[in-house]
């Protein structure tokens, strides 16, 4: 037909009808496949940098695979050492942690869960090469594990990795898994061998478990008279009793109704169920005068609550008296924090509001040393001397902190070891935490205080509030040279703002506390 339109054009006399130009169908991009380096990060280890490529989760049956690459940074010196890479494990109390790349964890922050290595029986991570923290030669090492699968409509994950910043997104995917071998270093081999089998890869058959968890927020408000710990499924906001009553009182003081708001305004936040309010006291006194006292307080807590969340939300009162304080009786700080009230509703969140981020900075101790950020802030004496500067972030609506440690030039091989934390800041004296974690440093807006992330790992004999892991790096204790930066990440509650505080300790205890201000949230990162 084209053919005879283009003779009659020819024969009226008339001009040929230009052909029609063709347009290249659009390509779709097939986004990342298996073998993209898809992140890539530098970290200290062993007196070397060692660069680091990570690869897509791929899924795999019920697991996703991760799969990273080490290589030691040139000059790296390997004819003269292997470079060891430090960091990975941890010091908990728990068997899992002995060994292995249990610091190397996956985060939904969507939906607010943790994912653990996968493990066999004896608890020992499942790797595909058990010399993988080890590297001999220019062509590094290859890290392959598994971890639980996400549900299927989780595109990605975040990836905190031991001395780098938090990967906000790693893509997770359909397709093959990469070698579990380098693929130059099986080139290579099979370039002069006929003989080189293919590579073992995961045992699947060892694997027995890949834990995750559910992620816990905590957040203290109204210059400490209201402390909330949340995660998806519960939410318990802790009220000081010395802001609620006077001494011996059980009627709620002026300053009180602001806290009762707050309360009722973190149980509209869930969907309705019953509230269970508890009072407590410390240790002086009669016990069954506590015991009373506790009751009529959690009573009042309970009355004034009553008509601010409506019949939906049914109370339910009881008094504990001293008999669980929260920490030791052994001094009157520690008595304050047992004389409280407890507001606990077990429901899912339906909706979210604000952090109440008012008031002033509490007081900074003259021990600790304090600075902005941006400006340089160092720690320590002359013979190990640490510089400090941080940057912070949003990742699906919760703040992210990346502290920058870095060495001076100048400086041989020092421990840093400011923000190890080996007693739970806020989950009271009954737990048990890793011992080397960096999970000291909290966030301050205004009176506004946050502690990062963290979740039950385990129950323990010793401990019946459990051992919490933070959402930090578990190597709060780190050894470096010269020359050496290392990046703590710090996931923390969600809380909207363009500029926080961050501190460690409260500038009481010595040089290692430290509080840096004017840290600014940069533009969001994955929401």
């Amino acid at each position: 037909m084209a053919a005879a339109l283009t003779v009659l054009a020819a024969c009226t006399g008339g001009t040929p009808s230009p052909a029609p130009e063709v347009t290249a169908a659009p390509t779709l991009d097939p986004g990342p496949q298996p073998d993209d380096v898809v992140a890539t990060a530098v970290i200290p280890s062993n007196g070397f940098d060692v660069d680091v490529d990570v690869y897509p989760l791929v899924r795999h049956e019920e697991h996703v695979v991760l799969t990273v690459d080490f290589t030691a940074a040139a000059p790296a010196g390997l004819e003269d050492d292997a470079v060891n890479l430090f960091g990975f494990g941890g010091a908990a109390f728990t068997a899992e942690i002995m060994s292995g790349p249990v610091n190397l964890r996956l985060l939904d922050l969507e939906s607010d869960v943790v994912h653990h290595v996968a493990r066999d029986d004896s608890g020992r991570p499942v790797v595909s090469d058990d010399e993988w923290d080890v590297i001999r030669t220019s062509d590094g090492t290859r890290l392959q594990t598994a971890y639980a699968a996400p549900p299927s409509d989780v595109t990605s994950l975040s990836v905190l990795l031991p001395g780098a910043p938090l990967l906000a997104e790693v893509p997770v995917i359909e397709g093959d898994l990469p070698s579990p071998v380098r693929p130059e270093v099986l080139e290579r081999e099979r370039a002069t061998s006929t003989a080189v089998p293919e590579p073992d890869g995961l045992e699947w058959a060892t694997i027995v478990g890949a834990p995750t968890f559910p992620l816990e927020s905590a957040s203290v408000e109204l210059d400490g008279a209201v402390q909330t710990v949340e995660s998806v499924e519960k939410v318990e906001v802790t009220l000081g009793s010395d802001v609620l009553f006077e001494f011996d009182q059980a009627t709620l003081t002026p300053a009180a109704s602001e806290a009762i708001a707050l309360v009722a305004q973190r149980l509209a936040e869930r969907a309705p169920g019953t509230v269970t309010v508890v009072g407590h006291t410390d240790d002086q006194g009669d016990d069954a005068y506590n015991q009373d006292l506790s009751l009529r307080r959690a009573q009042t807590v309970a009355d004034a609550l009553a008509g601010s969340i409506g019949t939906s939300y049914p109370l339910q009162v009881e008094g504990r008296g001293e008999a669980e304080p929260f920490v030791a009786n052994d001094a009157e700080e520690n008595r304050a924090r047992n004389r409280r009230v407890t507001v606990t509703l077990a429901s899912t969140v339906v909706t979210r509001t604000d952090l109440t981020a008012t008031g002033e900075l509490p007081p900074f101790g003259e021990e600790g040393v304090a600075g902005a950020a941006g400006a340089g802030l160092r720690l320590g004496p002359d013979r190990s001397r640490w510089d400090l500067d941080a940057t912070a972030r949003h990742v699906h609506g919760h703040l992210v902190v990346d502290l920058e440690v870095a060495a001076p030039d100048d400086q041989g091989e020092s421990v840093f070891g400011a923000l190890s934390n080996v007693l739970s800041s806020h989950r009271g004296d009954d737990t048990v935490v890793p011992m080397q974690n960096s999970g000291r440093v909290t966030v301050l807006d205004g009176a506004l205080r946050l502690y990062p992330l963290d979740y039950r790992t385990a129950d323990r004999e010793n401990f019946p509030g459990g051992e919490w892991w933070t959402v930090a790096d578990l190597e709060g204790t780190f050894t470096m040279v010269g020359g050496q930066r290392r990046t703590y990440s710090f996931v923390y509650p969600r809380l909207e703002t363009t500029e926080v505080t961050i501190q460690a300790g409260t500038g009481t205890f010595g040089s290692e506390d430290f509080r840096m201000t004017g840290v600014p949230v940069l533009t969001d990162d994955a929401d």
